[in-house]
């Protein structure tokens, strides 16, 4: 005979969790892990810092200096969430397993609205460096369609890889790390540049 109060779903429940009921399942190892993590965090150091530098001018390096001092402020409270419940969904779960339906779907709303802003800020960033290699690449239209492909890939189903996330974050880190070599080697031979910043 069949028990139908068996939790038979695929996630296991925190209660599940909390007292080792949880079936086992293949876990990431420390590298595949931190490249996921690490793409998600290092990313924004594309698009933000010149946005920064648009609107704070030569303020830029003490407001991205605040923002990171804000996150590591969250440092604490991002390990015991994950550490308590170690399941997809986020904020939501979270919320969801503290507070009312309602304030996680509301927290579910504004993560997604921000996923959404951050893919079209990434993409349409993306293009305008491609721009100004190709001027012939339009950049809104180019932009509409990545993000159309993705939206597709998406819904078909494909899930990231964390071998191809791996690859990513190895390439990444290595460029911006070019980047600053190059900068720091470039210092001591010319400080015009610096000095132009500083006048705008």
């Amino acid at each position: 005979m069949l028990n139908h109060n068996k939790n038979t779903s695929a996630t296991p429940s925190p209660a599940e969790l909390l007292h080792g009921g949880a079936p086992h399942r293949k876990k990431l190892n420390q590298i595949l892990a931190t490249a996921i993590c690490g793409n998600d965090i290092t990313s924004s150091c594309l698009y933000v810092a010149a946005i920064a530098a648009v609107y704070a001018g030569v303020l830029a390096p003490l407001v991205l200096i605040a923002v990171g001092l804000v996150l590591y402020l969250y440092k604490k409270i991002y390990t015991e969430v994950v550490e308590a419940l170690p399941l997809n969904g986020g904020a939501y779960n979270c919320l969801l397993n503290c507070t009312s339906k309602f304030t996680a779907s509301l927290a579910a709303c504004m993560t997604i609205l921000s996923y959404i802003a951050t893919a079209v800020i990434s993409a349409k960033t993306g293009i305008e460096y491609l721009h100004h290699l190709f001027p012939s690449v339009p950049v809104i239209r180019t932009t509409i369609i990545i993000l159309a492909v993705f939206a597709i890939l998406t819904i078909i189903g494909i899930t990231e890889s964390a071998v191809v996330a791996l690859c990513i974050f190895i390439f990444h880190m290595t460029v911006l790390t070019l980047f600053c070599v190059l900068g720091f080697a470039s210092i001591p031979s010319d400080f015009s540049i610096i000095s132009a910043n500083l006048q705008t």
